[in-house]
């Protein structure tokens, strides 16, 4: 929960009160009523229902084939769907004692959680330059990136942080932080658009603003320039933009999608996803939200005040749940605060990273739809998927830009496939041999606590909540490393690929984990029930699979 504070530093002081969830006693008595009912909730009980096991219906996406996946509202990623990594894990490559410069590329970028964890696990004792590249095709993404940017390099870094985590993930901003935007942000950029007047649509300009040892430059066109002040201009009427993101993200028309997410997850979990739903603000639970009363320009169209992302997006998707659930973000909020969890591991990661770009003793030079070569990491996202660029380009594009390993032996390209094991089980014929249902069968019931009896019920009705869970427990124990080993050899040739872009693929990756949404525990052995219930009440499926590329020597 944010209080305004003074003005320091020609700038209004935001902070959050960790020890209150309140903004004072006035606020806590008006809101008592609304916290009690939403603790009482029916979504916190064990007993809740979907509402079509409650009225007695068919579920609205259950169909011939089962439940299909549907986008509702748009696709946008702007909050991620696979949790942040160090794409640098220089621990594990370079070594603590690396001293030359680094070079990264976020080719496509998404957000910036991957840079912020990038640059925050650096050694304290790093003193070198570090180059950051920073390109997506979406430039609602882009745009978010320059203004966070911006915003990150010119405030105090706790300053920072509180104005960059509801830019980030809330629908509505106090007054104190749209006019902080307004002075480190839109003013320099419709400064810089008053100067093209005249000049052609697809002239291009570069501008770079440098904040003691940071640099942050960008390249766009005329019209890009144009449009990222458009964004930055936006007037939205909040009670148009509330109204266009509650049509999306609680649509009447797809409740029975919402409930079938909910019955997935713990009681607790339904309360603060249902509550950010509502509030669409990132906040401890309880918090006082009276002053956030007008809309994030970065979250809803320019023009139309549309909401921008689909209405499955989640904050949540873009972190992993040990790092929420960490020992540091407890002294802030409840356990089962998820909300509040998620809201104090962002700010504590963007304190951080404002922090150490802003050390004097550190460079770091940000660089937005600019031209560069030598990497010494290429961070692609599923760019490589079959539904966007393809194996072959993804590898023909970037394998030149790759340092080769006589400047630096641990440059690396990082690939990232999430739809590879779906299409190869559809090709395979989704076939089973029947030890191996078998044990999958035995080990659900172990994780999930069916017994023979039960899955013969859920059996018979397709469409009961107990048999959708059943499914998804059933995609968490399957063997992916038969079917992207039958992917990558049988349609999509890696090694083929590889040769011809002059690359090999390791066996052993040394970034992250090939499989790192895998339930890596049996049943019975300690910890397996809580990472099998993490797992489960995630939107993942245990089947993405980060693959990384070196130069041949």
């Amino acid at each position: 929960m944010l209080k305004e504070s003074p003005t320091t530093a020609q700038t209004t002081v935001l902070r959050v009160v960790a020890d209150a969830i309140w903004s004072g006693k006035d606020c806590q008595v008006s809101h008592r009523p609304k916290h009690k009912a939403d603790c009482q909730s029916n979504l916190g009980k064990d007993s809740w229902q979907p509402s079509w096991i409650r009225e007695n219906r068919t579920p609205a996406f259950f169909g011939d084939g089962g439940p299909p996946i549907q986008v509702f509202g748009h696709l946008n990623y702007l909050w991620g769907n696979i949790p942040a990594f160090d794409v640098l894990n220089i621990k594990c490559n370079e070594g603590q004692e690396y001293a030359k410069d680094l070079d990264l590329c976020f080719a496509a970028s998404g957000d910036l959680r991957n840079t912020m964890c990038s640059v925050n696990g650096l050694p304290g004792t790093y003193k070198g330059v570090c180059n950051v590249v920073l390109n997506d095709k979406n430039f609602n993404v882009a745009a978010r990136n320059i203004i966070m940017l911006l915003v990150a390099t010119r405030l105090p870094p706790a300053d920072a942080a509180e104005v960059i985590v509801p830019l980030w993930y809330s629908a509505r901003l106090t007054q104190a932080m749209l006019k902080i935007v307004e002075q480190y942000v839109k003013d320099p950029v419709a400064e810089l658009v008053a100067k093209l007047q005249g000049k052609p649509e697809d002239v291009l300009l570069s501008k770079k603003w440098t904040y003691g040892a940071s640099e942050v430059v960008v390249r766009l066109y005329k019209q890009q320039w144009t449009t990222l002040l458009q964004i930055l201009e936006s007037k939205h009427d909040v009670t148009k933009t509330e109204a266009e993101r509650l049509k999306v993200v609680l649509a009447p028309s797809r409740v029975d999608y919402r409930d079938r997410e909910l019955y997935g997850i713990s009681g607790f979990r339904r309360i603060c996803s249902t509550k950010f739903r509502e509030s669409g603000v990132l906040a401890p639970f309880g918090s006082c939200l009276d002053q956030f009363q007008w809309s994030n320009p970065l979250l809803f169209n320019e023009k139309t005040s549309t909401w921008l992302q689909k209405d499955s997006a989640s904050p949540l998707e873009g972190w992993s749940m040990q790092s929420i659930q960490a020992p540091s973000n407890l002294q802030f909020t409840a356990k089962n605060d998820l909300n509040g969890l998620l809201y104090f591991h962002v700010r504590t990661v963007i304190e951080t990273f404002c922090d150490r770009i802003q050390d004097p003793s550190f460079k770091t030079h940000f660089i937005l739809y600019c031209s560069f070569s030598g990497f010494d990491r290429i961070e692609v996202s599923n760019i490589a998927d079959e539904f966007y660029l393809g194996l072959h380009r993804t590898l023909q594009t970037f394998a030149s830009l790759i340092k080769p390993p006589g400047i630096n032996h641990h440059a690396v390209l990082v690939t990232l496939f999430l739809n590879a094991c779906e299409i190869a089980d559809r090709m395979m014929g989704n076939q089973m041999a029947g030890a191996e249902q078998k044990e999958m069968m035995d080990q659900i019931m172990k994780y999930i606590h069916f017994d023979k009896k039960d899955f013969m019920k859920a059996q018979m009705n397709p469409a009961s909540p107990e048999m959708f869970r059943f499914m998804s427990a059933n995609d968490l124990v399957r063997d992916y490393d038969k079917i992207f080993e039958f992917y990558k050899s049988n349609m999509v040739n890696f090694s083929g690929a590889a040769d011809s872009a002059g690359l090999k693929m390791r066996e052993q990756n040394t970034i992250i984990d090939p499989w790192p949404m895998r339930l890596k525990k049996k049943a019975g052995e300690p910890g397996a029930e809580e990472e099998f219930k993490r797992l489960m009440e995630s939107s993942y499926s245990g089947a993405e699979r980060y693959v990384e590329w070196v130069r041949k020597k």
